[in-house]
């Protein structure tokens, strides 16, 4: 129970934290008003998820876990109100859209992503482990949590925006600019991962014994790490250039359609990277 707590009460928070921060790079004024509305309502639906099971069914880590979650003190107590902020703030926005209320509302979008952000970063220094202390590898975990977040955000919200071709009339080259901000965010993220494993490899003692065993696929969590690579970076890599290629050709039906698909791995991905991060401390 506890388990399954901490991994989707991370998902629900990266998910709607990344919503946000990519409708932030979107033009209000060339985007249906609804659309905003959609997108704002989600991710305050799923934040409001979130921070029910975070208070009501708060998680416990197992001792077997090499990462500990700070409990006490101002820091925990921030993050929680950075979440509940973002939420009222999505929540707000919702409301004036359906009330079809657009002044201010790209302020007020950017104000939420960047709270989110920031709620996002603040989860990441709540963790503590002897491995990821000191210099750089201390924002490791922030940005796995940013990137992450990122890479959910702009997969569902492309693929709505997709959807909306075919009941809105927008400017096709829209979703071109999504999908070379999608190859973006990819590339953002692979990044994240293999500087994580540079940081194990050689600056973290017996950290590429962790990472041997981590790959190992009769031994170690090899199974859930090439699931989580092939399934959760690789397909949608390809799957990113061939809707890039579809968008720009005009065929907005076939990009949204490896959308779709997109989407379900990159959701299968992060996830299992959930579950890896859960068993062996190690983000990826």
């Amino acid at each position: 129970m506890y388990h399954v707590s901490f991994i989707l009460v991370m998902f629900l928070y990266q998910f709607s934290v990344g919503c946000m921060i990519l409708l932030a790079l979107m033009p209000l004024k060339e985007v249906d008003i609804q659309f905003y509305r959609l997108a704002s309502g989600l991710s305050a639906l799923l934040t409001a998820v979130g921070l029910f099971l975070n208070i009501y069914y708060p998680f416990e880590l197992p001792q077997s876990f090499g990462v500990q979650r700070v409990q006490q003190g101002l820091w925990p107590q921030l993050t929680l109100g950075l979440y509940i902020g973002f939420f009222a703030i999505s929540f707000l926005l919702y409301l004036r859209m359906r009330w079809q209320k657009a002044e201010g509302a790209k302020l007020l979008v950017r104000v939420c992503a960047i709270v989110g952000a920031l709620a996002l970063v603040a989860e990441g220094f709540l963790y503590r482990t002897q491995d990821l202390y000191g210099g750089f590898k201390n924002f490791v975990l922030p940005l796995h949590f940013l990137t992450a977040a990122m890479f959910l955000g702009v997969f569902v919200l492309a693929m709505i925006f997709g959807h909306w071709y075919l009941v809105k009339s927008m400017p096709k080259r829209l979703l071109a600019r999504m999908a070379e901000l999608l190859i973006f965010i990819l590339a953002a993220r692979l990044l994240v991962v293999l500087a994580t494993f540079w940081i194990y490899s050689s600056q973290v003692s017996s950290g590429a014994a962790a990472i041997d065993q981590l790959m190992d696929l009769w031994k170690g969590h090899g199974l859930f790490f090439w699931q989580r690579m092939l399934a959760g970076l690789g397909i949608p890599a390809v799957l990113s250039y061939m809707i890039w290629k579809t968008a720009k050709l005009g065929a907005n039906q076939s990009a949204t359609g490896l959308l779709y698909v997109g989407v379900v791995f990159v959701i299968i991905g992060e996830m299992i990277s959930k579950y890896i991060f859960l068993l062996s401390s190690i983000p990826i």
